[in-house]
């Protein structure tokens, strides 16, 4: 049993991975809605692999058991469904017609009683972290390009093009949204198998080849389930609290209550910082540190919008703090994105770690999105000239044709920004702004390399620490050093510090440029905006300069909506307040 139960999970971690694009778009014919129910008690299947046709096209169900294929060719068609709970693969034929969507539904053998489900807790792991690199979690189609920095005043969407962002990108997204469901089922996946983890080791059900201790797998478990349920309280507002492997959508104990998620998050954090000190794992796994950054930045979030809980500035300092002595700014702030040369890296806490490939292949960094022109497959991102001019002192230098050697004192210029574009493998400057495109992480786009993204660094913790103190106590000398020393490192020379004498406002305000100029394309901008409650007002601002990227922003769009096909198997799930 043990064996079919490791198989099954390398194959649900090949599969879920598949792209988007992995279905054809050239026929438009119709679709096929499937929902995996177990067939004893009708419930919805979590985590059945659904293949049309071929384990090609793949899909994997979420907590409401359905998927949907998009674009599928009129005639009959073969779907095969692969659970958890057993190796059976079970099929049925389906026929589409002309512009409809053909439902149906596939009952599966309720799981075994007799036979034990013996979880391998390394393989499990091993998968688990994984799934942290799906599409729609953190790979750079998920974090970075869905909700981080999309939609606000850093990158916009290549609208001549078309791409699959636009709608996120301008804020014209529904309940039926096909990315923001994909985004809460596989977030869901993540959290299913951490509550698996976690009630495995309760239940002392598993078993380990390599004498993992149970304290240790846990603290893993609840790690990454925290991180998880951190990013869906920031994009939903109010998910639903899973916490068990037994959950049924049609009782009331069901859970969607933003604080009482929050505080499972918190537990969830304390838990770790307790249980894994003295234990030494990689800087892509958890550890005390991480949880100590990842509870400070959930403190300073709900410090701010919308639970407005400012007693918490206070608390995530302490947390913060925690990290002083133990980490350091790297002197070159380009080594935090190179995987070459951050094996001993001071600054990064925690990172998730990409393997870059010229085919964009599933679990990779997609950099064919972004990236100088002639370079990348799809152009999908271009930068907005107020963050390219954020980095000049004078922007008349930004005028075409921009002179080279360009007059940029900032080093980080250079590393965020493709100023060049490639024709036939060869780069030249480009004299053209409009034409620069977003850079940072991928320098090399001729062969396969590796990338580490860096969740977790110690300049965010700087510049979290400023942000706090001066909540706290106003722009003391504590945060002018704070974000000083991350201006110190950009520009080589303290000639550039933040000087004492502006306002708590003023201080605030040049925080969040700061974040903007350091963590680009790291996924935090909308975060820092929503938590100020400045979003808004950045939004108006970005439409008055750029008429022809309008975005249609309403005040309670800065949460994605629960999806709907979450409302239409759970009774008891509320949609956030203006979503029909």
């Amino acid at each position: 049993m043990k064996h079919k139960i490791i198989t099954l999970l390398i194959f649900i971690t090949t599969l879920v991975g598949c792209s988007k694009d992995s279905i054809s778009t050239e026929e438009q014919k119709g679709s096929i809605e499937v929902l995996v129910v177990f067939e004893d008690t009708n419930k919805p299947v979590f985590d059945a692999v659904v293949a049309l046709n071929s384990s090609s096209n793949a899909l994997t169900t979420g907590i409401t058991g359905i998927v949907k294929f998009e674009n599928i060719e009129i005639g009959n068609h073969m779907i095969s469904v692969k659970v958890p709970t057993s190796d059976v693969v079970f099929e049925e034929n389906v026929t589409v017609e002309l512009n409809k969507t053909a439902k149906i539904t596939i009952e599966v053998d309720p799981p075994n009683p007799v036979l034990p489900s013996i979880i391998d807790i390394d393989v499990l792991l091993l998968s688990s972290y994984n799934s942290l690199l799906m599409d729609d979690v953190f790979n750079a189609i998920g974090y970075a390009s869905y909700w981080g920095d999309i939609g606000t005043d850093i990158i916009t969407t290549n609208n001549k093009l078309n791409p699959p962002t636009r709608d996120l990108n301008t804020y014209n997204f529904n309940t039926n949204d096909k990315i923001i469901e994909d985004i809460w089922t596989n977030h869901y996946k993540i959290i299913r198998n951490m509550n698996v983890g976690i009630k495995a080791i309760e239940d002392s059900d598993f078993t380990t080849e390599i004498g993992t201790k149970p304290n240790v797998a846990m603290a893993e478990f609840r790690f990454l389930r925290a991180l998880t349920y951190f990013n869906l309280i920031k994009l939903y507002g109010n998910p639903v609290l899973v916490t068990s492997t037994d959950v049924n959508l049609n009782d009331n104990t069901v859970v969607q209550d933003q604080l009482k998620t929050y505080e499972q998050i918190e537990k969830d954090l304390k838990y770790v910082e307790l249980n894994l000190s003295g234990v030494s794992l990689p800087k892509n796994r958890a550890s005390v540190s991480a949880a100590q950054a990842l509870l400070g930045k959930v403190y300073l979030q709900m410090a701010g919008f919308p639970l407005l809980m400012t007693n918490k500035y206070e608390t995530a300092l302490i947390q913060l703090n925690k990290l002083k002595g133990s980490y350091a700014l790297t002197p070159n702030y380009k080594d935090n994105f190179n995987a070459e040369k951050n094996s001993n890296n001071t600054e990064i806490i925690f990172q998730i770690d990409f393997k870059l490939t010229g085919n964009s292949n599933e679990n990779s960094w997609d950099w064919v999105n972004w990236g100088p022109m002639g370079a990348t497959e799809r152009d999908h991102f271009i930068l907005t000239p107020s963050f390219i001019e954020s980095y000049f002192e004078n922007p008349n230098d930004l005028n075409s044709p921009v002179s080279f050697p360009m007059n940029v004192k900032d080093s980080r210029f250079f590393e965020n920004i493709a100023p060049f574009t490639y024709e036939n493998g060869v780069s030249k400057n480009e004299d053209n702004s409009i034409n620069w495109r977003p850079y940072k992480f991928s320098k090399n786009y001729q062969k396969e390399v590796s990338f580490h993204f860096p969740y977790l660094r110690y300049a965010d913790v700087l510049l979290m620490i400023a942000e706090a103190e001066n909540a706290v106590n106003g722009p003391t000398s504590i945060a002018y050093d704070a974000i000083n020393q991350v201006r110190r490192r950009a520009f080589g020379n303290s000639e550039n510090d933040i000087n004492p004498g502006i306002s708590s406002e003023e201080f605030l305000n040049t925080v969040l440029d700061e974040r903007r100029l350091e963590l680009c394309f790291e996924g935090h901008r909308k975060d820092d905006l929503i938590r100020t409650q400045k979003l808004h007002s950045v939004i108006d601002d970005f439409n008055l300069k750029n008429p022809q990227h309008q975005k249609n922003y309403q005040s309670y769009k800065y949460i994605f909506p629960i999806p709907q096909i979450e409302l239409a198997l759970n009774p008891n799930a509320i949609q956030n307040t203006g979503y029909k």
